[in-house]
């Protein structure tokens, strides 16, 4: 077919369209971001794989109808693109990926959904199957950087045809087009519905999965009425209970010792009998230049551990609670997918991330660390919060751009609430302006309205701070922050955050 997709920059349009462009359809898009070179690591992938990208004005129709326009939930009624092609038939790009979920040829489909963390998790899952040799498809609403690379950004991933693995967007209800083999929900959250209105979402979509879901406890609970008899489901916990069949029963940061140098070299055999450091020769320069050539030396690490009941033991990849919840729903669905425990464990130990979430930027020229992460509504922010104060010696600066004023309207007392728990006096949470996008927008509340609201009920007002602009801020963090401290920039659907947080770092990232 030959497809053109309005907003194909967005994160979910544009894997979709590299699939069906992988798949031999003629994809064209366009879209209001592409001259942005924060969206550079999309646009470039999209072009080398022959994808046209045109201007959002209906100059796409110089050079031929094509057969359906694609566009999403985010695209606006009176988008120039739709009044070019009159009656042309459109389809939502669910719709699309329903379609493309009924080929055979792409294999066991996998759906991953939940308010937290999907994203994360489908990359996640994607990983531990190639880990595994099962060399699966991958559709994600996020860049994974194991896929990043060649003709593609990340959010897709080609595959060998024995699993498909993708990521469904509960936002707008769209997942309840899907009919899919296998399900996993991670949680029940407040970014969009309340939670009987969720529930009845992810419960409707249940029913239309045929051989098996792995859901979180609060979800299960929530909806058992909707769950047919004939899907076996693997239900995991937050915390040990009586007949849990997953739980995670310890989470911790435990100390690993790397190895042990003697003026300058490593012992053969490190006394701890941990695995030794991979490259030899490079550690041994660089303690020759740090000056250390005849005294003994241990490099250690600090790292994350989780244990699961069964006395089942994982060195996770990535700090956080909600790292050792993710991993353990994929060990679930690994096992109900048939694969050996002890190889499961083995590939989720292997998991290089994905960009902007729990990414570290770098190090100000005042020693503090830096992180970007895409963390957007009240849940998500508590959980990076959460995992940025394991990394964090000292106070903790956090800046979040909300991703538009009808979420930050929406969400602003519950977050507030949870800032409350989770900050400390000498803790400051920076608010920027949010995001705007364009389209219908009543640009209220702003920040300045909410950090006052939020002064005015708080235990510790000054932990509340606007700035007017980017540059304000880089000067108040680099000469607020110090060693032991860390800034961590938040939001979602502004990729200039990235950069901007490259930017407060000593060497600026790409």
């Amino acid at each position: 077919m030959k497809l053109h997709f309005v907003g194909i920059g967005g994160i979910g349009m544009s894997g979709l369209a590299a699939l069906c462009r992988d798949r031999g359809h003629e994809v064209s898009g366009s879209d209001r971001g592409a001259g942005k070179s924060e969206n550079h690591r999309i646009f470039d992938a999209l072009r080398r794989q022959g994808i046209t990208i045109y201007p959002q004005d209906g100059s796409f129709m110089t050079a031929g109808r094509p057969d359906y326009i694609v566009y999403s939930t985010a695209i606006e009624a009176d988008n120039p693109d739709f009044a070019a092609v009159g009656d042309l038939p459109r389809l939502h790009r669910s719709q699309l990926l329903a379609d493309v979920i009924r080929d055979p040829a792409l294999g066991i489909s996998i759906a991953v959904t939940g308010s937290c963390g999907k994203s994360t998790v489908t990359a996640y899952l994607a990983e531990a199957l190639t880990n595994l040799g099962a060399d699966p498809a991958c559709l994600n609403g996020a860049l994974s950087k194991r896929f990043a690379g060649g003709r593609f950004a990340g959010n897709y991933r080609p595959g060998g045809g024995r699993y498909f693995v993708f990521e469904a967007d509960e936002s707008d209800k769209s997942l309840l087009n899907y009919a899919v083999d296998y399900a996993v929900i991670l949680n029940l959250g407040t970014d969009h519905y309340d939670r009987d209105e969720l529930a009845r979402v992810f419960g409707t979509f249940l029913q239309r999965t045929r051989l098996g879901a792995v859901v979180e406890r609060e979800v299960y609970q929530a909806v058992k009425p909707f769950l047919p008899e004939r899907l076996p489901v693997a239900v995991f916990d937050t915390v040990p209970r009586r007949g849990s069949e997953y739980a995670v029963t310890d989470y911790r940061m435990v100390t690993r010792l790397e190895s042990v140098y003697v003026a300058g070299r490593r012992d053969r055999i490190a006394p701890s009998g941990d695995r030794p450091a991979g490259d030899l020769e490079g550690a041994a320069n660089f303690l020759n230049i740090s000056g250390i050539r005849t005294e003994d030396c241990r490099i250690e690490r600090r790292t994350p551990m989780a244990e699961f009941n069964g006395n089942l033991k994982l060195e996770l990849p990535q700090s956080g609670f909600h790292t050792a919840l993710n991993a353990l729903a994929i060990y679930a669905l690994l096992i109900q997918l048939g694969f050996n425990g002890r190889d499961a464990l083995e590939a989720l130990e292997r998991f290089d991330g994905v960009w902007r979430r729990n990414d570290f930027a770098g190090i100000t020229s005042s020693g503090a660390l830096v992180y970007d992460d895409y963390a957007h509504n009240p849940e998500k922010i508590r959980s990076c919060l959460r995992a940025m104060r394991e990394n964090c010696s000292g106070n903790l600066y956090a800046v979040f751009q909300p991703h538009g004023y009808g979420p930050f309207g929406f969400m602003r007392d519950q977050l507030f609430l949870y800032l409350e728990e989770e900050l400390r006096d000498d803790d400051r949470f920076i608010l920027l302006e949010p995001y705007y996008a364009g389209g219908t927008s009543s640009f209220k509340p702003t920040a300045a309205e909410v950090a006052a609201d939020w002064k005015s009920r708080s235990r510790s007002s000054r932990r509340y701070m606007v700035f007017p602009d980017r540059d304000t801020l880089r000067d108040y963090l680099l000469l607020q922050t110090g060693p032991g401290d860390l800034v961590v920039i938040m939001g979602a659907r502004d990729n200039s955050l990235s950069d901007y947080a490259a930017s407060l770092t000593t060497a600026t990232r790409s």
